[in-house]
C-alpha cells in the first residue's frame, strides 16, 4: 500500500513510506542536496528522492535534472512561474510523497508522460507529479491553482 521512499533526504515521516535501512530522512539534507544540484556540483541524474511501489514494484525518481527543470524552465509553463520546493522543503517532501504514493493517474500533456494527481482542500486544489513512463523519473511536481502550495498540500494529508 503506497510507496517506500528511497531517499537519504527525508526526515518528516511520509504518508505511508519508510526509509530504506541505512538512510536518514532529513529535509535539511535534502535542501543541501538540492543546493548542490542547483550549483551544478552534482550530475543531473543524481537522485534527490525516490519511491518504490509496494503494490507493483514500480520505481519513481526525482532527480537533479527535474529540480533544475522546476526552477529554471519557465518557457514551457503558463505564466512562466517556477515550481519552487525551497518555499518549504519539509512540506514539499510530504506533499511530493503523498502525490507520488497516492496520486490518481491521468494522461499527461506529452506522449510518454502520466500525471499523478492528489486533490486536497476538497476538490479545489491539486498536487501534481508528472512522470516519464519509460524511465520512472518525476519530471516535475507542482500545485494548482496556487503555485508552491506545499504546506496546504502536506497538511491536508
Amino acid at each position: 500500500m503506497g510507496s517506500a521512499v528511497v531517499s537519504v533526504f527525508l526526515a518528516v515521516p511520509a504518508a505511508v513510506a519508510d526509509p530504506l535501512p541505512g538512510y536518514d530522512l532529513d529535509p535539511a539534507v535534502l535542501e543541501q542536496r538540492m543546493t548542490a544540484c542547483m550549483e551544478y556540483r552534482v550530475p543531473e541524474q543524481e537522485t534527490l528522492m525516490g519511491w518504490v511501489s509496494f503494490r507493483d514494484g514500480a520505481q519513481r525518481y526525482w532527480r537533479c535534472s527535474s529540480l533544475r527543470h522546476m526552477m529554471l524552465d519557465r518557457d514551457d509553463r503558463e505564466g512562466g512561474n517556477i515550481h519552487n520546493p525551497y518555499v518549504n522543503v519539509a512540506d514539499f517532501m510530504r506533499c511530493a510523497d503523498e502525490v507520488v504514493t497516492h496520486g490518481f493517474p491521468r494522461p499527461g500533456n506529452r506522449p510518454g508522460n502520466i500525471k499523478l494527481i492528489k486533490q486536497y482542500n476538497g476538490t479545489a486544489s491539486r498536487g501534481i507529479a508528472v512522470i516519464n513512463e519509460s524511465t520512472g523519473d518525476v519530471a516535475t511536481i507542482y500545485t494548482e491553482p496556487r503555485d508552491d502550495d506545499w504546506t496546504a498540500c502536506a497538511n491536508a494529508l
